[in-house]
């Protein structure tokens, strides 16, 4: 496996763990349906990602 994949998959998870606990952190200070909002931009964000790897072959 190549070093820059390795890299790249390291930095996608510390990305995504600072995303977590920022979210966390800042989840406190919403309301109910702001939670919501954020929950379903969340999902779709992920969503895109998901389907954005898939189309270029990961």
């Amino acid at each position: 496996m190549k070093l820059e994949y390795v890299l790249f998959g390291f930095g996608i998870l510390f990305c995504l763990a600072g995303v977590g606990y920022l979210a966390a952190q800042y989840v406190k200070y919403l309301s109910e349906v702001s939670k919501l909002i954020s929950l379903l931009l969340t999902v779709g964000m992920f969503t895109f990602l998901s389907k954005f790897f898939e189309d270029i072959g990961w």
